[in-house]
């Protein structure tokens, strides 16, 4: 069969295959696509392997010429900009007198597929590592940078001649925020028997090294350490492999819950501070009265109101157990200009002036969630890998009341929304029930409960929201204390502060 070769252009610079180079490689015997082999792929796509180069037909993709040359250059565009495949990889279209379609395909430089290399017995551990540093090298940039995934699959990436590493999928993916990363490493950690303890401790620095070196966010390390350990590992030997990596990776131990939380009849469960001092200061004095000490602070210290800095010394004060919200990661970490709105932004900016160095670090240093063998309590919600960043409301909780059934979780605690109230399952059957100065958990099997907002309720009541937890009879008492407004109110005038603040404090929207 005769081809006409149109040449759509090289990843970086000008193509060094001609026309003939693609027509001799496309004569020749396509190779066998097998799971685990040397060459892997999908049913439609179509390999012809040379002694120095690698052809790749995209079968799945039927269209005429003019189309085919537009979806060829898009793909070329993209990896230009991307720069994880090899520089030389060389986009074109093949077209015949038999056909009204034309082909779309890409020829590259033969590399050694990551996959075949690690099994080579040879090979040292440390070659190995080097790999799986320039692997996720690539893969965190693009994550952060192009908001994109690779496939993590070894058999995607492939290694040069000169030691230099890169990508020979065609395919990539939305960011999912780990969740995929984790399920890989996963897969690393069960099928490549050489990842044992030590190599995995090393394994684990180079991606806590990775992910600062790109995210410059050290909440990742938790994020991805969280979910790492649900994960399932049929030996022990993996699971304690997997067990260093983790606490090479956040340079933590595991974290463990403190028995005052697992003991106490009663918990105090508090969320969403905001800086507004006159709220807390009314609800741990009501807790002082009731004899309540312990309890858990559901995030957002800080944010909205004017008094970031005496909220967190009351907090750290208070002897509560305190996890992250999104207002102290963003404050801590001093990237508020996405994800807040104006009003939020502005009180972050506020803030930043004005909150300490030590109590910075303090908020950095927060955990984001806590579970025990009854309940979990996070900021936002269960489903978020991030775990303050998705909301729990009317069109999430039906998926969120989901991963506690997965996991076997019965009871999730959660801030952020700012609403108190119980989504909860009774019977196969998921509902919202409205928050009652006395309600029965009994009936649920699972429930995601939200104590409102100590210093902004966003539900037209005034005054300082939070719940008291019953772990003995398993019922939950909503509360809602009054106090002065006026003070706060005339303060945040003073400074400035946006209206809509201002006037959510008072229950109007």
């Amino acid at each position: 069969m005769t081809y006409r070769i149109t040449l759509i252009g090289a990843v970086s610079g000008t193509p060094i295959y001609t026309e003939s180079d693609i027509r001799t490689l496309l004569q020749s015997q396509p190779t066998n696509l097998l799971h685990g082999d040397t060459f892997t792929g999908r049913p439609s796509t179509q390999v012809h392997v040379g002694q120095e180069t690698v052809l790749k037909i995209r079968g799945e993709i039927r269209l005429e010429a003019a189309s085919a040359k537009r979806w060829a250059l898009q793909a070329l565009e993209k990896e230009s900009l991307y720069q994880v495949h090899h520089p030389q990889k060389t986009w074109f279209i093949a077209e015949t007198d038999s056909n009204t379609e034309a082909l779309i395909g890409n020829i590259s430089p033969r590399l050694q597929p990551l996959h075949n290399l690690f099994s080579v017995p040879d090979i040292d551990n440390s070659t190995r590592l080097l790999h799986l540093t320039q692997l996720f090298d690539l893969y965190f940039r693009v994550a952060c940078t192009q908001k994109i995934r690779l496939d993590e699959g070894l058999s995607n990436f492939g290694v040069s001649t000169t030691q230099e590493l890169f990508y020979i999928d065609d395919d990539i993916y939305v960011w999912d925020r780990f969740i995929t990363c984790a399920q890989i490493l996963g897969v690393y950690f069960r099928s490549l028997s050489w990842l044992n303890v030590e190599v995995a401790t090393s394994f684990g620095q180079i991606i806590h090294q990775q992910i600062l070196k790109h995210f410059q966010d050290a909440q990742y390390f938790t994020v991805l350490a969280e979910q790492l350990r649900d994960l399932y590992f049929p030996a022990p030997t993996q699971r304690q492999a997997i067990d260093s990596f983790i606490h090479s990776l956040t340079q933590k131990p595991t974290p463990k819950t403190p028995t005052t939380l697992e003991n106490s009849r009663y918990l105090a469960i508090l969320a969403d501070i905001h800086a507004n001092l006159p709220a807390l200061n009314v609800v741990l004095n009501f807790l002082k009265l009731r004899n309540i000490q312990h309890g858990i602070v559901l995030g957002d210290i800080v944010g909205y109101g004017p008094h970031p800095c005496q909220c967190i010394e009351r907090i750290q004060e208070s002897g509560l157990f305190i996890i992250k919200g999104n207002h102290d990661h963003g404050l801590a970490v001093n990237n508020f200009k996405k994800g807040f709105s104006t009003s939020a932004c502005w009180v972050l900016e506020w803030s930043h002036q004005r909150v300490s160095v030590e109590q910075k670090n303090w908020l950095a240093d927060l955990p984001p969630l806590l579970h025990t063998e009854h309940w979990l309590a996070v900021h936002g919600a269960p489903i978020d890998p991030t775990f303050f960043n998705a909301y729990v409301y009317e069109m999430t909780y039906h998926d969120n009341l989901s991963v506690l059934k997965r996991k076997q979780i019965p009871i999730c605690f959660h801030g952020h929304t700012h609403h108190p109230g119980i989504y909860g399952s009774k019977k196969f059957a998921d509902e919202f029930y409205t928050p009652e100065e006395e309600m029965d958990l009994t009936p649920l099997s699972h429930a995601l409960i939200c104590p409102g907002s100590v210093g902004q309720p966003r539900n037209r009541k005034v005054g300082a929201q939070f719940a008291i937890y019953d772990q003995q009879e398993r019922k939950i008492y909503f509360h809602t204390l009054v106090y002065n407004l006026d003070p706060l109110i005339r303060e945040m005038e003073a400074e400035g502060f946006p209206r809509t603040l201002i006037n959510m404090l008072k229950g109007e929207s």
